[in-house]
């Protein structure tokens, strides 16, 4: 009996040894866990004409240069005397630099290098805005098309998608002329017109000019990941995100032809409910999720700010992944971070109320996560609707997710440095970009994409883009246009970058 009683014993302490050096483990990686901010110089530049450019962009904001899917040539004239505006603002930049006019209205500049043996530098955004819904004008609290300048800030349709961003590219590059700077290597900005329609005729098109002249890219920067505060539930500090990868597209038809009837004598499977069920299926199966790789890189940054109990999870993936993920799958734009989206966003049957629709039709997007492929996402579809009798087609405009590009290279950590240098104390973070840009016209063009905007975005600021109330702050375009002539000197005089 006592030896049983000592082997228990043993067994027991040998089981408590365990718990402590696991929970010793834990506590150290959880506490070890500190910021990736490098002790680098704050750059400022404190003779920019602020007042000016907030003034043109004012100006720029007062253009309706409006791209909508049914008619693409209603808004032109306004497009033309955009064109006309940029030329007009920004004398020094005709001046100096190349214009060539793409497809009519994209327009494309050419700054030329003194070494031509440099790869290039791109930069590129998109004039173009989507237009106020119907019936929400009296929403706003300054009319969308007007440019105001109050409260701080200068509001209007493109204030944050994009025109402060191709705006501080104009503004940057003055300053820049102005103070008799020239790059080592070219740089080509490209300001696209219809990029909230898809690009195809803007981007798709300069890209297709990049390839035939064989021109060499180093990186290309786009709108993208913002500099953004409180994305999480308990996290204080603002964190700069670099979108290195984009996710792909592709939206699926279903169908079902039945047999219909009057209403009075329903069969056991409806067109309607066939659908409804397979729809049903789809968002109780998502496709599978996963805490590792680019979204694992992005998480880093954060966890010296977030609870302790978020710190604790994220600093032992080993033990707890599975419920991050878990907890991450609840929250809408983790979650779309995780994984491969789906979103019914269409639904059409029946005409009269007291009549079985003989044919029914539902319309899914789905956002493809770089782990996996239109391919696989239609695959999934069939095997989890399992209905042989739902016919399942693939609508054009899909696009497979882009490659990611290396945190490693150059080009990613001089914007890193310039991050560092104009935003002091922000950690900066590679990141999925969850919607699209223009840059997926280019992964043929160079292989270092960074989707990037110094937008300074809070929670309330979501719903302004492509919203009600669109605005930008005066300060935080300040710091745009100081970010952009940053990094044109970090990334086009053959400087390394020294992080």
């Amino acid at each position: 009996m006592m030896r049983v009683k000592r082997a228990a014993i043993t067994v027991l302490l040998s089981i408590l040894l365990v718990i402590s050096l696991v929970a010793a483990v834990i506590l150290m990686r959880t506490i070890s866990s500190g910021y990736d901010i490098p002790d680098t110089e704050h750059v400022s530049y404190t003779d920019i004409p602020h007042d000016d450019a907030v003034q043109r962009l004012s100006h720029a904001l007062q253009y309706r240069t409006i791209s909508t899917q049914e008619d693409r040539e209603q808004h032109r004239h306004e497009f033309d005397a955009f064109i006309d505006f940029i030329r007009d603002s920004y004398p020094l930049i005709h001046e100096n630099l190349e214009l060539e006019i793409v497809n009519n209205y994209t327009m494309l500049f050419k700054w030329e290098g003194s070494r031509p043996d440099l790869s290039a530098a791109m930069m590129q955004g998109h004039y173009d805005v989507v237009p106020v819904e119907p019936g929400t004008f009296e929403d706003w609290t300054y009319p969308p098309f007007e440019g105001t300048i109050a409260d701080g800030f200068v509001w209007g349709r493109g204030a944050i998608d994009d025109k402060s961003g191709i705006m501080s590219y104009m503004e940057a590059i003055t300053y820049l002329l102005e103070r008799g700077f020239q790059p080592e290597r070219t740089v080509y900005i490209a300001l696209n017109h219809d990029e909230e329609v898809g690009g195809r005729q803007g981007a798709r098109k300069v890209a297709d000019l990049m390839l035939e002249r064989e021109i060499d890219i180093a990186f290309l920067t786009d709108e993208g990941m913002p500099v953004a505060e409180k994305i999480l539930e308990g996290l204080e500090h603002p964190i700069a995100m670099i979108g290195v990868a984009e996710k792909g597209y592709v939206s699926l038809e279903l169908n079902v032809n039945k047999e219909g009837g009057h209403s009075s004598m329903p069969p056991r499977e409806t067109t309607i409910g066939a659908l409804s069920a397979a729809i049903t299926n789809l968002k109780q199966q998502p496709m599978e999720g996963r805490f590792a790789g680019l979204v694992r890189e992005t998480f880093q940054p954060l966890l010296p700010d977030l609870p302790f109990i978020y710190r604790m999870g994220l600093s032992n993936l080993w033990l707890f992944g599975g419920v991050i993920e878990e907890r991450l799958g609840f929250i809408p734009h983790t979650n779309a971070a995780l994984r491969t989206t789906i979103a019914p966003t269409m639904f059409h049957a029946g005409i009269k109320e007291n009549i079985l629709p003989q044919t029914a039709e539902a319309i899914i997007n789905f956002r493809i996560h770089p782990n996996d492929s239109v391919r696989e996402v239609l695959y999934y579809v069939q095997e989890t609707i399992d209905n042989n009798k739902i016919e399942v087609r693939v609508l054009e405009g899909a696009r497979e997710p882009s490659p990611v590009s290396s945190t490693s290279s150059v080009a990613y950590l001089d914007m890193k440095q310039t991050i560092h240098e104009i935003f002091p104390d922000v950690p900066v973070a590679p990141a999925m970009f969850l919607a699209a840009t223009d840059s997926r016209h280019f992964t043929e063009v160079t292989e270092n994409l960074l989707r990037f905007r110094p937008i300074r975005v809070r929670p309330d600021d979501r719903g302004r883009i492509h919203g009600t109330n669109e605005r930008i702050g005066i300060d935080n375009y300040a710091e745009m246009i100081a970010f952009y002539i940053r990094l044109i000197e970090n990334t086009t005089t053959g400087l390394q970058a020294t992080i």
